[in-house]
């Protein structure tokens, strides 16, 4: 019996040390912390969209991805750096490419500095940032 009551007891003071702990997390000034807020984007209407583009690899025997090219990006968001993240089977990054933006935005071709199997790819992510 003794030794549920301490076991109840320890589990309370855990729960609530945690508890405290998460209350305070907050977003702000601080280098880290949690939350949610609205920025600035220099993409003002159309979202931008990237597109892959495929070629046979006859050392592989398969297709793989040689290009992506992102469409759609405002004049405003010239000279800031753009990810693009390729993923695949439970989200997994598959590749990671970044690129700077030209001036007057427009579109943007990248290559992939590895080889990425096009069946392996379910999504690509278009990050701007700067």
């Amino acid at each position: 019996m003794r030794r549920a009551l301490v076991a109840i007891l320890l589990a309370l003071t855990s729960f609530a040390a945690v508890y405290g702990f998460a209350a305070t997390l907050s977003a702000g000034a601080s280098p880290l912390g949690a939350g949610s807020g609205a920025v600035a984007s220099c993409q003002a209407g159309v979202t931008a969209t990237g597109a892959s583009t495929v070629v046979y690899d006859s050392i592989s025997g398969g297709y793989k991805i040689s290009g992506i090219t992102v469409e759609g990006i405002d004049a405003a968001c010239a000279g800031k750096a753009v990810s693009v993240t390729l993923t695949g089977a439970a989200n997994g990054i598959l590749s990671t490419i970044a690129g700077v933006i030209p001036a007057g935005g427009g579109s943007l071709a990248l290559s992939p500095g590895a080889t990425v199997a096009a069946a392996n790819v379910t999504g690509i992510s278009v990050a701007i940032s700067g």
